[in-house]
C-alpha cells in the first residue's frame, strides 16, 4: 500500500486497522482509493494467522509461511527443484545412525547475537520437550544431538534414520539468548535469523513486519509486511479488489474470473502439495471397526466435489498419495462410489439402520471447507450415515482438544508433503501422534524400515506396501489435491507457493 496516495501515515495507518478492524478498513473512502503494492508496504489477507509468538506451539502452511519471515530452519523444501537445500544450513552428511550439519557462518539474529550450534541444540530441546510444542513426534527417533564446535551439529537417531531432512523441513531455529532474556519462554518469541523482523501483534489478528536490512542473504525488495487475518473469503476478494490488500490466499473459484479481469489484480494459480481427505479416529466407535470405515470409502464421490465446487481445478486422489510425492503408487486404486455396497458393510459391522455421526471442519482453514463438508454430509446419507457438520475455529480444531488431542472421531483434513512418511508417520504409526489412534504393526515395521532405507528404489518399494495396507484398513478416505490458488496486484513479481504460504521475501515490485 502507498501511504503517500492514500495521505495517511503507518501510524494512523496501523492505529485505524488494530482499534477499528477490517470494518472501518472496508469503509467507502478508503475502498474508492485503489493502489497498487510498493516497496515501502505489502499488505497480505490470509484466512489463519498466528494465535500463539511460541514458534513451535502451531501447525500448517499458512501459519508456517508466516513465521518463515521471521526465522529459519537448517534446511528447506526448493519446489523448482524438488529437493532440499540448505538454508542455516551450509551442507550435510548422512553417516549411518548419524547426520552431520555444517552450519552457515556470518549469520545474526535481529538483536546482533550470532548464530551457531547452541541454538540449534536449544531449539531441538525445546521442540521436543516444550509442553505447549505440537511438533515433538518429528524427532521421537533422535537419541542426541551434540555440538563439536560452533558450527557443527551432529544428530544422531536410534537407527539409520533416511528422513531426517523431511523432519527437519520447517523445524524454525530460535536464539537461546534471547529466550534466556525473557526468561527462557518462548511464549513471545520474536528473534530470529529471516529478514523481517516483528514489530507487533494482534493474536490471530494483526502482525506487522519491517525489513531486516542486515539480513544474510540480503535484505528483500519491500520494506514493511502487514498480516491480516481475514477468515471470510468474500472479505478478502473485496479488499483485494479495492486496493486494501496485496496478496490474498484460497481464492474462491467463483472469483476467479472478477479478480483476473480487474485492472490492479491477476489471479496465480500453481499445482499444490497439499492432499485432502477424510480422517476416522479409531479409539472411537464406530470408527473402531474396519467394516464402517470401509463403508465410509465407498460412500464419497469426490469426482462431484471437484466438478461443482472447484470446477475442476484439482485431481482426485486413487490412494492415500497424490501423484507428485514420493512413495506414490500407480496401481492403488481408490474405493468405488457404492452406496449399496456400503449399506451392505454396515449390517455387517452391526449397523443394520444406519449410524449418526459427527464431522468436524475448520471453514477458515481450508479453501470451500464448509460447502465441501455439505457434499460429504449429503453422499454419506445415501449409504444411511446421518452427518452433523461441526465447525470450530483452527486452533481448537487443530490442538491439543481437538486432532492432536486424539478427540476428534471424524473430520476433514488437508496435509501438504513431499515424501509418504510424513503422512504415514504422522497419522498412521503406533504412538507417534494421537490423529487417528490407528496401529498395526504389519505397517509399523514397513514405515520404520523404509526410514531406515537410503537406496531410493527400495524405500520407494516399502511405502508402495504400507499404501496398500492403509487402503485396505481405511483409516482415511481420500479425496482430492487442489490447485493453489492466489490473488495478486499485477505489479507484483511473484509466482506463487505450492504450499499455501506467502512468502513476501521472495516477492519483487514492477518499476
Amino acid at each position: 500500500m502507498r501511504s503517500d496516495n492514500l495521505k495517511i501515515n503507518r501510524r494512523d495507518f496501523l492505529r485505524r486497522t488494530v482499534s477499528i478492524g477490517l470494518g472501518a478498513w472496508t469503509a467507502p473512502a478508503l475502498a474508492s482509493k485503489a493502489f497498487a503494492a510498493s516497496r515501502d508496504r505489502v499488505v497480505v489477507f490470509q484466512g489463519v494467522g498466528l494465535d500463539s509468538l511460541h514458534p513451535y506451539a502451531y501447525s500448517g502452511g499458512g501459519i508456517s509461511g508466516i513465521w518463515q519471515h521471521v526465522i529459519e530452519p537448517l534446511i528447506e523444501m526448493d519446489y523448482s527443484r524438488n529437493e532440499y537445500v540448505g538454508v542455516l544450513a551450509e551442507s550435510w552428511e548422512f553417516q549411518g545412525n548419524k547426520w552431520l550439519f555444517r552450519l552457515r557462518k556470518k549469520v545474526r539474529f535481529h538483536d546482533g547475537s550470532p548464530f551457531t550450534s547452541k541454538d540449534v541444540l536449544f531449539t531441538l530441546d525445546r521442540i521436543v520437550n516444550d509442553r505447549k510444542s505440537l511438533q515433538a513426534s518429528n524427532f521421537i527417533e533422535v537419541t542426541g544431538v551434540d555440538a563439536p564446535d560452533e558450527y557443527t551439529v551432529v544428530i544422531t537417531t536410534k537407527q539409520p534414520n533416511a528422513v531426517l531432512l523431511e523432519r527437519l523441513n520447517n523445524r524454525f531455529i530460535a536464539s537461546q539468548a534471547a529466550a534466556e532474556k525473557n526468561g527462557n519462554q518462548l511464549d513471545n518469541y520474536k528473534t530470529g535469523t529471516g529478514p523481517y523482523k516483528i514489530v507487533s501483534w494482534q493474536r490471530d489478528g494483526l502482525l506487522v513486519l519491517t525489513r531486516n536490512d542486515d539480513y544474510w542473504r540480503g535484505k528483500p525488495d519491500i520494506k514493511e509486511v502487514l498480516f491480516k487475518t481475514v477468515k471470510e473469503e468474500s472479505a478478502r476478494v473485496a479488499g483485494l479488489l479495492a486496493g486494501q490488500t496485496d496478496v490474498i490466499s484460497n481464492l474462491s473459484i467463483e472469483e476467479i474470473p472478477r479478480v483476473a479481469k480487474h485492472p490492479r489484480t491477476r489471479v496465480e494459480k500453481v499445482p499444490g502439495y497439499r492432499m485432502y481427505f477424510l480422517a476416522m479416529n479409531v479409539t472411537h466407535k464406530p470408527f473402531d471397526n474396519k467394516l464402517v470405515r470401509q463403508a465410509f470409502n465407498y460412500s464419497i464421490d469426490p469426482n462431484v466435489i471437484l466438478k461443482h465446487i472447484y470446477e475442476g481445478n484439482g485431481y482426485v486422489l486413487n490412494g492415500p498419495l497424490s501423484s507428485n510425492m514420493i512413495g506414490y503408487d500407480p496401481s492403488i486404486k481408490r474405493y468405488p462410489f457404492d452406496p449399496k455396497k456400503a449399506r451392505e458393510l454396515l449390517v455387517k459391522a452391526g449397523y443394520p439402520s444406519g449410524l449418526d455421526v459427527k464431522l468436524y471442519l475448520a471453514p477458515d482453514r481450508h479453501l470451500k471447507g464448509k460447502e465441501v463438508c455439505q457434499v460429504i454430509a449429503h453422499q454419506l446419507g445415501e449409504s444411511g450415515i446421518k452427518v452433523e457438520l461441526v465447525a470450530q475455529e483452527y486452533p481448537v480444531y487443530w490442538g491439543r482438544e481437538g486432532v492432536n488431542g486424539g478427540k476428534l472421531p471424524f473430520y476433514y483434513a488437508g496435509r501438504s508433503a513431499f515424501d509418504a512418511d510424513t503422512f504415514y508417520d504422522q497419522y498412521f504409526h503406533t504412538g507417534v501422534t494421537k490423529r487417528t489412534g490407528y496401529s498395526n504393526p504389519e505397517l509399523d515395521k514397513l514405515i520404520e524400515e523404509e526410514q531406515r532405507t537410503a537406496d531410493h528404489k527400495k524405500r520407494v518399494a516399502v511405502l508402495q506396501q504400507a499404501g496398500r495396507i492403509i487402503m485396505e484398513d481405511a483409516p482415511v478416505v481420500p479425496l482430492y489435491t487442489l490447485a493453489e490458488i492466489y490473488g495478486v496486484a499485477r505489479n507484483i513479481i511473484w509466482k506463487g507457493n505450492p504450499n499455501n504460504e506467502i512468502i513476501v521475501a521472495d516477492m519483487k515490485i514492477k518499476g
